[in-house]
Order: C-alpha cells, then structure tokens, then sequence
C-alpha cells in the first residue's frame, strides 16, 4: 500500500496512531493525554462534527482534521511516543534527513499553504523554491505521488510567465 502523510487510509500518520491506539484512535485516552487540550478539542470538534452527519471512521476524522493538526502529530515532543523508528515510519525519508529536518519541512509547507489559503500576497517569496521544497517533501512522503504531481503541475509554467 502507498502511504503518504495526508491521505485517508494511506496517510502515515493514522497508520502509526492505528498501530499504536487501534482503529478508533481519536477516541483512545493514551492518544488523547498525548496530544493535550489544544489537540484534544481539535479532535473532539471533529468527531462531534462527525456524528452529527454520520458514522465516525477513520478515515472520516483523517479528512476532517486540518493540515496544520497533522503537521502537529510531528511535534517533538511526539518523536518519541510515535516516531521512535523514524526511517521505518517514513520510508522514502532519505536518511540524513532528521526528524526536526522533517518537522520543519512540514511546516514550512504549512505556513506558506496558510498564507496562499488566506490570499495574502505572496509574489514577494521565491515560489520556485518554496515549490521545489514542497515536492521534495512530497518525495520524501511518496515518490509515486511526488512523479504523479510533477507530470500535472502547472506552477513552474505560470512562474515563468509572471509578469
């Protein structure tokens, strides 16, 4: 199966948090301890959201939490609860790369995705690399996806046409 970091069933995050909470590991109270209030309301808005439209999956509560919430399941304080076998975990993860090197990664796509969402200016910032920095990441995730993409993707062609 390919497993990239934000995508239902194949997502590596849920697959760590359902090997190490089960099938219902929103709902687990170890989970729950680990990520604290801030998560916990997070998760637990989601779920209540959830039921009021149908059955709680997983798969359901992955599409339902944010990007940012997911970033945030590679916090450091996480590393050694989820992530103790980092390369093992995140397979295509080339392996100088470390976990803090991953995080950041994260959320750097995580920052300049909010501000693309939020429609704040962003031709001031080098858009060839914060694109060639996300496909890495991509990679990084799923080289498959990451090939997939690049055969699509029209944001080298309209950053060379800016005027």
């Amino acid at each position: 199966m390919v497993r990239d970091f934000a995508g239902g069933r194949s997502n590596i995050i849920v697959a760590r948090l359902i090997a190490l909470y089960g099938p219902q590991w929103w709902d687990d109270p170890a989970f729950l301890l680990q990520i604290k209030s801030g998560g916990k309301r997070i998760v637990k808005t989601a779920r209540d959201k959830l039921v009021t439209t149908g059955a709680v999956t997983s798969g359901r509560m992955t599409a339902e939490l944010n990007f940012g919430f997911w970033v945030k399941m590679l916090l450091p304080r996480h590393e050694p609860v989820f992530w103790a076998n980092l390369h093992g975990e995140f397979p295509h993860l080339p392996g100088p790369v470390s976990y803090a090197q991953l995080y950041k990664r994260c959320d750097d796509v995580r920052e300049f995705r909010n501000r693309v969402f939020h429609h704040e200016p962003i031709l001031h910032r080098n858009i060839t690399a914060e694109y060639s920095q996300i496909m890495e990441l991509i990679k990084w995730l799923s080289p498959d996806k990451a090939i997939w993409i690049k055969q699509y993707s029209r944001v080298m062609t309209v950053v060379r046409q800016k005027p």
